[in-house]
């Protein structure tokens, strides 16, 4: 499979190029995925963004069905409408099941359970677990913390240290100070998210054991689908590496289609 490239040169601004990303990621990616997985894809499917961020993912999912909600703690100042309707809040109050479906066919975390801190995780997938029935699926995907770019730091940073990989490996006060000698510490608030996030494989599949979630799929990759669209970096799978240690350091990035057991 080849994915298309997009080049931030060919849009006026940093905004309209994320957004334009996000959408051709799920066109071009993760949709064909999702159906070639058996998931029903029509008008009448129920989807749910869970950390929507501005809507580009989500956008894709709303050519197909007329029922897609996204929530995003953050306010990005989406343009009002009533498909793609995304919602301000978070997933784990009470009060946000008034704005939302009671379940949902489609949920989607993509790149957001490694922002969510080591103590709130099992809360957080929980709530979402909320809005399934034995017929829903979740698609999760995120790149191990213990990845080359697992800190996030090629998304994060401005300086040469985007391309610098395993930071997340160096301790916390190592970090801050190579942060303060590139002058790059407006970003230590999101880089300690990560770090105290530390999403790895084998994290996640006891998180989704101990939640009563049961792995129906999933990819593993050397070089993201996100990679090739915004990097001209081939997409390149990894799915035979087995040895644990091996996978939380060669593999980039993961997607998992899980339901309830």
């Amino acid at each position: 499979m080849e994915l298309p490239k997009l080049n931030q040169s060919d849009f006026l601004n940093w905004k309209s190029y994320y957004f334009n990303y996000q959408k051709t990621l799920a066109e071009a990616y993760y949709i064909p995925l999702l159906k070639q997985n058996g998931i029903n894809l029509s008008s009448d499917t129920k989807v749910l963004d869970v950390g929507c961020g501005d809507g580009g993912f989500l956008t894709a999912f709303s050519k197909l069905s007329r029922d897609c909600n996204g929530v995003e703690i953050r306010n990005f100042g989406w343009e009002e409408k009533s498909n793609p309707k995304i919602i301000i809040g978070d997933i784990t109050v009470e009060e946000i099941k008034n704005f939302l479906k009671p379940k949902y066919d489609l949920l989607i975390l993509r790149d957001v359970i490694e922002h969510i801190l080591l103590p709130k995780k099992i809360d957080f997938i929980k709530s979402i677990k909320n809005y399934m029935d034995e017929n829903s699926r979740l698609l999760i995907t995120f790149p191990p913390f213990y990845s080359p770019f697992g800190l996030h730091q090629q998304a994060i940073l401005k300086s040469p240290l985007r391309i610098i990989p395993f930071l997340g490996w160096l301790p916390k006060y190592l970090i801050k100070s190579i942060l303060k000698l590139f002058n790059q510490m407006e970003k230590w608030d999101e880089i300690e998210e990560i770090k105290d996030s530390r999403m790895t494989i084998s994290r996640f599949k006891n998180l989704m054991l101990e939640c009563g979630l049961e792995i129906c799929y999933h990819e593993q990759y050397f070089v993201r689908p996100s990679h090739e669209i915004r990097y001209d970096v081939k997409m390149r799978k990894i799915n035979w590496l087995n040895i644990p240690i091996l996978k939380e350091i060669f593999v980039s990035g993961c997607t998992f289609i899980l339901k309830k057991k």
